[in-house]
């Protein structure tokens, strides 16, 4: 699959999400007079969406997987409600408020320090790096097939030994909203280049996102070695399989 292919595929779905959210806008907009002003200029809609709550209600709803409507009824508000706050154009009461941080904390009950323990425990190679690149958590495995060990591997900026098609892939990641939270998974064939130096090498892997308890989102790597040749007999349009988490509800 093409970057521009697999990047189309992601626009077409998000604007298929979000056309239920946007009705409900307008129809409110109209109810308030806010449709009129907008027309008018006379509303920003930076300063319209200054509150924050939108992404963190989305966020919180996707992770549990929850409707709107499911979480609304967890909250004792209308699916309309929910569906405004995520827009931005309302934003939680007070009380409100209160109730869902109290929510937020019993959803980051697995702190970050069991999040990174799970990555370096794990039987398979996996790791957890950062948007730019930089690895925060690796597995024992993950360092042997790297030829190094632990410890070099964690906090090794490995996107300078990023290969071509690896760069690509990871770019695509970015773009299509990974880091943003709006991807369930990214299935890859790529080629790698081990942190020990040597010769390019072949590998699957299935990145998946991991929320630590500031916000970010981490890239986590599952992966395994493969041959030269299995990777050769996968189609190019078939080395990235993008699901974002709107696929995950429709």
């Amino acid at each position: 699959m093409s970057v521009t292919r697999a990047l189309q595929g992601q626009t077409a779905g998000r604007a298929r999400a979000t056309l239920g959210p946007a009705l409900a806008i307008i129809q409110h907009q109209q109810e308030t007079g806010q449709l009129g002003a907008f027309q008018e200029g006379r509303i920003n809609t930076h300063e319209v969406r200054m509150s924050g709550w939108d992404r963190v209600i989305r966020r919180y709803r996707r992770m549990n997987g929850l409707t709107q409507a499911a979480l609304g009824e967890v909250l004792g508000v209308e699916q309309a409600t929910v569906s405004r706050w995520e827009c931005g154009f309302h934003h939680p009461d007070l009380a409100m408020q209160k109730r869902l941080r109290s929510l937020l904390r019993h959803d980051f009950v697995a702190s970050d320090d069991i999040i990174m323990h799970r990555v370096r425990n794990s039987l398979s190679a996996m790791k957890m790096a950062h948007m730019n690149g930089r690895n925060l958590a690796v597995s024992g495995k993950a360092a042997t097939l790297h030829g190094v060990n632990r410890e070099f591997l964690e906090g090794l900026e490995y996107r300078h030994l990023f290969t071509d098609v690896l760069g690509a892939q990871w770019q695509l990641a970015r773009e299509a909203g990974f880091f943003r939270g709006e991807i369930a998974s990214i299935h890859v064939y790529n080629t790698w280049r081990p942190a020990c130096g040597g010769e390019i090498r072949y590998c699957e892997g299935f990145w998946t996102p991991t929320f630590l308890s500031d916000g970010q989102v981490m890239l986590t790597s599952e992966f395994a070695d493969i041959e030269a040749a299995v990777y050769k007999q996968v189609p190019e349009d078939g080395r990235v399989t993008v699901v974002s988490v709107d696929d995950l509800f429709q």
